[in-house]
């Protein structure tokens, strides 16, 4: 069986532009991202902090080489582990009942709970990443596929994105507090 180039390199864009920015989020947020890999309670503490350092640059590396042929194998199937990993780990979570956790997916400012949904999605881009081992037919491609791949990564990162806003947790009073610490000090002494 061989892929259609379009098919392949849209798989290769999509994984670059999610593990590009997923890893860029979580160093600019180390210390956040720290404390949302603890709240998965999976790592023993000793852990964390290595596993929080090297991650990100484990994401970008992932991103990053799918986008050279070299690399591409060997990236898809860095890309297809992290992604099963982190799969597993909200499974696990999903099982003990742990639901008002947030994924760690991109920024935590989206306070994106983990649930079936994004198991599902951490899924179908694991199949992509599979795909990048297929071998690809041979056919000349033009600007139209290049075009096509472009426009179609940039849409689908972006529906993975709006997805994760959409099914972001409610803000409830108690995050504000935390969001707006000078409004809630205010507030709590009227209590």
């Amino acid at each position: 069986m061989s892929l259609d180039p379009a098919l392949y390199y849209l798989s290769a864009c999509i994984l670059a532009l999610v593990f590009l920015h997923a890893g860029l989020s979580k160093l600019l947020a180390h210390d956040e991202f720290q404390g949302v890999l603890a709240n998965y309670r999976i790592l023993p503490a000793s852990l964390l902090a290595p596993v929080a350092a090297l991650l990100p640059v484990t994401e970008l590396a992932a991103g990053a080489g799918v986008l050279s042929a070299i690399t591409r194998p060997y990236a898809a199937v860095l890309a297809c582990a992290l992604l099963l990993a982190y799969a597993l780990a909200m499974g696990i979570n999903l099982a003990r009942g742990r639901r008002d956790i947030d994924c760690g997916c991109f920024k935590s400012a989206l306070k994106q709970t983990i649930s079936g949904w994004l198991i599902s999605r951490n899924l179908m881009l694991a199949t992509a990443a599979a795909v990048l081992l297929l071998p690809v037919a041979e056919r000349a491609t033009g600007l139209l596929d290049y075009v096509t791949v472009c426009a179609g990564a940039a849409m689908l990162f972006l529906c993975c994105y709006a997805a994760g806003v959409l099914t972001r947790r409610p803000m409830t009073r108690y995050d504000a507090a935390f969001a707006n610490p000078p409004a809630a000090k205010a507030g709590w002494k009227k209590l």
